[in-house]
C-alpha cells in the first residue's frame, strides 16, 4: 500500500466535524479536532498566543533603539546624515538610557 492510501485511510477513520450547515443542513466533511468535535473552519482546538510573543517584541524594540543610538553617535562624530528610519532624535533620554543600560552594562530592562 502507498503512503498516500495510509493516509488516506487513517483520514477516513478519523470522526467527522459535528457541525450542520444552515441552508442544506448536510454535516461538516472535515474530520473534528479535539474534544469539541469540530473542525478547524468550525471551531477546532485553539493553538493560542505564542509563548515568545512579547520578548520577541520588546527584543525587537531594543534592537531597533540600539542601531538607532549607534547611528547617532555616528552622525555626530562624522557630521554626516542618518537615514530616515533610523533617526536617533525619535529616543527620549530615558529610552536611550534604558537601551545603554541593557545592552552595555548588561543590566534587565527597565519595566514600564
Amino acid at each position: 500500500m502507498q503512503p498516500i492510501d495510509k493516509a488516506r485511510v487513517a483520514l477516513a477513520a478519523l470522526p467527522r466535524c459535528a457541525a450542520i450547515a444552515r441552508q442544506t443542513g448536510a454535516p461538516c466533511k472535515n474530520p473534528g479536532l479535539g474534544a469539541g468535535g469540530r473542525c478547524r473552519f468550525h471551531g477546532g482546538a485553539s493553538t493560542g498566543r505564542p509563548s515568545s510573543h512579547g520578548y520577541a517584541t520588546k527584543q525587537a524594540k531594543l534592537d531597533r533603539d540600539w542601531a538607532r543610538l549607534l547611528v547617532g553617535a555616528v552622525h555626530k562624530l562624522n557630521g554626516g546624515k542618518s537615514s530616515g528610519f533610523l533617526k536617533p532624535g525619535h529616543l527620549t533620554n530615558q529610552r536611550c538610557e534604558e537601551v545603554l543600560s541593557v545592552k552595555v552594562r548588561g543590566k534587565r530592562p527597565i519595566k514600564p
